[in-house]
């Protein structure tokens, strides 16, 4: 019922043999072009993320860097340029300093490296995606809609550990659940690196990307939102 939107585009899977190679300063014309546009600086801590626009014109350290709507802080201020260089892709300020570097995940968002204590995502093409979600965030009741908007349920997502599962929660459907949306079984809830995702055991997931709103499926054609008061 539910899909999880692919979020590495054609310049990650181009990228791979790239960051491998010591060679880091030939890269093509091609990936540069593909790398280009909006992406989103998301801490896993929750806070608001910052867009930034990649472009491909030439500046000092790299290539352009600019913020979509001025970041705060650490950031305002401090990102100037990008390039692709160790971990994987860079941004640097105007003295060419590197400020945050991200590197390639399998099926995944850019990241900091992992000795990094507070992880950072870096998220292309992130929609209307404005932060990471938490689990304090998350917990509690949500409307899960059609894209017409019609409610199919509400589920609870509590936060009491799932039956069998250290990283996981329970969660609750409401008892006027849509049938479609109970013959997904879904008993519980977890959340990973940016996504929020639904259960039913080890072999049925179903996941969500963060939205302004709330969570929205891949192809559009689920939301959850909070209940209106």
């Amino acid at each position: 019922m539910f899909g999880l939107r692919g979020i590495s585009l054609a310049i990650v899977s181009a990228s791979l043999s790239i960051f491998a190679s010591p060679a880091l300063a030939q890269v093509s014309d091609d990936i540069v072009e593909a790398t280009t546009g909006t992406w989103l600086i998301a801490s896993a801590d929750g806070s608001l993320g910052c867009r930034v626009q990649l472009s491909k014109d030439k500046t000092i350290g790299g290539y352009a860097l600019t913020e979509e709507s001025p970041c705060g802080p650490p950031y305002h201020d401090m990102l100037a340029a990008w390039d692709f260089a160790e971990p994987g892709i860079v941004f640097r300020d105007a003295t060419r300093k590197s400020v945050l570097g991200f590197e390639e995940q399998e099926g995944g968002p850019w990241r900091t490296p992992l000795e990094v204590e507070t992880a950072v995502y870096l998220v292309p093409e992130p929609g209307t995606m404005e932060r990471v979600p938490t689990k304090k965030a998350v917990s509690g009741t949500w409307a899960l809609l059609d894209r017409k908007g019609k409610t199919l349920c509400h589920v609870t997502l509590l936060d009491t550990p799932a039956a069998g599962y250290d990283d996981a929660n329970a969660l609750e459907l409401s008892k006027d659940c849509n049938a479609t949306v109970r013959k997904t079984k879904i008993t519980f809830w977890q959340i990973s690196e940016i996504y929020l995702s639904f259960s039913a055991g080890e072999e049925s997931s179903y996941g969500w990307m963060p939205a302004a709103d709330g969570f929205v499926t891949d192809d559009g054609k689920y939301r959850l939102q909070r209940e209106k008061r």
